[in-house]
């Protein structure tokens, strides 16, 4: 984790709060902690051996370790942020949210505070356990709720798509289904998708009238701008 980065994140965060006073839900993944060794034991297929057992242990504790880093370097950064663990608020079907428990999210909102969750391990009713993604979380909140914005702050400026014109690659400023993703290079390996599971995650939210941005967090103020709801470099999802 990148504290510095995350740490001018939470300054933006509570920049766009305090001039907006809108309510924010912040989920971030797992990263280079959490996927190496949900994958090394296959957490996502659920309880196959006791192996698996131990990685659904291993992942969780792997998971709570980020959290913190990531919820200390936030309130280092002036964002008011309490961390709700998702492993104790949403349980999956077949990998898929099955419930969700809002109760912890909404007392933290009507507080005043940001709550923080992640991609997390979590209990499936019948699988045993799974992991389940960020990016599934973000989706599903941001219907739940009838959110008005759901971003999705990568390491990159946007969605890639090649650019005919010149045979080289491009940011697409718009994103349709059917639209094919031009590779840009390699990256932490996720178990949960990558790309294609927060487009695929953030259609769903598009689809029902939720505005879909994915945009460059490392480029400073973007964060806070998007959220303020202003012109920045990106792709919007078109449903």
């Amino acid at each position: 984790m990148n504290a510095e980065v995350v740490r001018r994140l939470g300054r933006e965060l509570a920049e766009a709060v305090g001039r907006s006073g809108a309510d924010l839900i912040v989920v971030h993944g797992g990263g280079s902690y959490a996927h190496p060794v949900a994958k090394e034991y296959s957490v996502s297929e659920g309880l196959r051996s006791r192996g698996g057992l131990r990685g659904f242990i291993e992942t969780s504790r792997v998971v709570r370790m980020l959290c913190l880093d990531v919820l200390s370097s936030l309130i280092e950064g002036g964002l008011m942020a309490i961390s709700i663990p998702a492993s104790s608020i949403f349980t999956t079907r077949s990998g898929r949210i099955s419930t969700c428990n809002l109760e912890p999210v909404l007392s933290a909102l009507r507080l005043g505070l940001v709550p923080i969750t992640s991609g997390d391990v979590v209990f499936d009713r019948d699988l045993g356990f799974t992991v389940l993604s960020g990016d599934e979380i973000s989706s599903y909140l941001a219907v739940r709720l009838r959110a008005k914005r759901l971003i999705f702050a990568m390491n990159v400026d946007g969605i890639y798509v090649k650019d005919w014109a010149t045979g080289g690659v491009k940011v697409a400023e718009e994103f349709s289904r059917g639209m094919s993703i031009a590779p840009i290079g390699g990256s932490v390996e996720d178990v949960t998708g990558g790309i294609s599971r927060k487009i695929e995650e953030g259609f769903a939210a598009a689809e029902a009238g939720v505005e879909v941005l994915f945009i460059n967090g490392l480029a400073e103020d973007r964060l806070r701008d998007a959220v303020l709801g202003l012109p920045v470099p990106g792709t919007r999802l078109k449903p």
